[in-house]
């Protein structure tokens, strides 16, 4: 199913509405409310509406396409007598949602608590580049990280460079949130990065990266491996992905796939593939279905590069668990709510399944509910806020879960 949703995604990007001669066409943009943004950001996403048909536009359409620079928030979209020619203007109204602001950041689970703060910069240079710099110290120790995007233009390859250092005590931990295995270590890397727009739906990159990982005396330990690595990566992905506007709520269909390389130092290889899928549909004006699906395959990957379950799209595990493969998806609803000046607020239910499998715990099988509150912010420039409660009916156990919209 996934892979079909991927071609349609690839077949629409190719497809452009035929426009009948007869019938006055989209033949200029204007844009206006801009201030730190430079015009030509929000003229390339537009432009792909040149050649339309004026009276049969899809407003809705525009409005996601500007929604989706995540810097913007459209306030009108109008049709206007062209200055030049018998054609039509587009013209767009927006407003530049705040993009340079700290970021607080803090986490308490199990006894253990963080806190933190990165500066973020969401439109570098007025680009819709992403800059971040920041850190976390807690009760497991603490980190640093920094980096830059800079989004690729028409015609021309985006690239990102970060790097980072942490000295912490690693805890992996079970379905009950129970502690599997803890040990102390130093761990240093860097990644850059290149990523090309094909079409208006597909992108493709590339990247490599160094890691560093050293065992430390920091914390006791508890089925510590036997020594650190060092190792050389390299991985490739593809995705596709278009937004619709319903009116209140924006829905996504994207596919993205993954695969990696790993040379260590020391002589250990792996390969890891991963794919990530949404298919969220409108059902009604506020009311959307939603079906996420997430999986990992990483044979032969050291202790040291396990992975979080965040590949599985799930919220039933706990962020510190630690697997090999992994498999999830999740079935939901999402309902507007209401809005206000910062944004809007909607609730989301969903059920969950997912399939793990590492050295720790053997092969696992998890389901159970998820629910959460969604702010999606219209004067910041995050996409959202969520907190959320999930129920692991095998473990028994509730998970809490803040989210917010920004990756680094």
């Amino acid at each position: 199913m996934l892979l079909c949703a991927l071609f349609s995604l690839v077949q629409a990007a190719h497809c452009h509405p035929q426009t009948n001669a007869s019938y006055p066409a989209i033949t200029e943009l204007a844009v206006f409310g801009l201030k730190r943004t430079k015009p030509r950001i929000v003229e390339e996403v537009l432009e792909a509406f040149i050649g339309q048909r004026a009276d049969t536009l899809d407003i809705n359409a525009v409005h996601a396409a500007v929604l989706d620079t995540g810097i913007l928030e459209p306030l009108s979209i109008e049709i206007l007598d062209a200055e030049n020619g018998d054609g039509k203007a587009l013209a767009v109204t927006v407003r530049e949602k705040w993009s340079i602001f700290p970021v607080p950041v803090f986490f308490a689970a199990s006894g253990d608590v963080s806190g933190g703060i990165f500066f973020a910069d969401s439109n570098a240079f007025g680009l819709n580049d992403k800059f971040f710099l920041g850190g976390m110290y807690g009760t497991d120790g603490w980190m640093f990280m920094s980096g830059y995007m800079h989004s690729g233009r028409k015609g021309l390859p985006g690239w990102a460079l970060s790097g980072s250092f942490a000295r912490t005590g690693r805890k992996d931990r079970n379905q009950r949130d129970e502690e599997v295995r803890r040990f102390a270590i130093d761990t240093g890397g860097a990644s850059a990065g290149l990523s090309y727009k094909l079409t208006e739906t597909l992108g493709a990159g590339l990247r490599i990266s160094y890691r560093q990982i050293t065992l430390t005396e920091g914390a006791p330990s508890l089925l510590e491996p036997e020594a650190g690595a060092h190792a050389f990566g390299v991985s490739a992905d593809l995705s596709a992905r278009k937004s619709r506007w319903d009116g209140f709520l924006l829905s996504e269909e994207s596919l993205g796939v993954n695969y990696g390389f790993t040379a260590g130092i020391e002589g250990f290889t792996f390969h890891e593939i991963s794919l990530q899928g949404k298919y969220q549909k409108s059902l009604l004006p506020g009311f959307k279905a939603k079906l996420h699906a997430g999986l990992l395959y990483q044979p032969g990957v050291p202790v040291l590069f396990e992975s979080g379950p965040h590949t599985a799209q799930v919220d039933i595990l706990p962020g510190s668990f630690k697997a090999r493969h992994y498999a999830g998806a999740s079935f939901g609803l999402e309902k507007y709510l209401f809005k206000v000046s910062a944004g809007t607020v909607s609730a989301m239910a969903a059920y969950q399944l997912v399939f793990s499998e590492g050295p720790a715990l053997g092969a696992c099988l998890d389901h159970g509910a998820a629910a959460s509150i969604v702010f999606y912010l219209s004067r910041l420039a995050i996409p959202a806020v969520g907190l959320g409660l999930a129920y692991n009916v095998p473990a028994e156990h509730f998970q809490f879960s803040f989210s917010l919209g920004m990756s680094f």
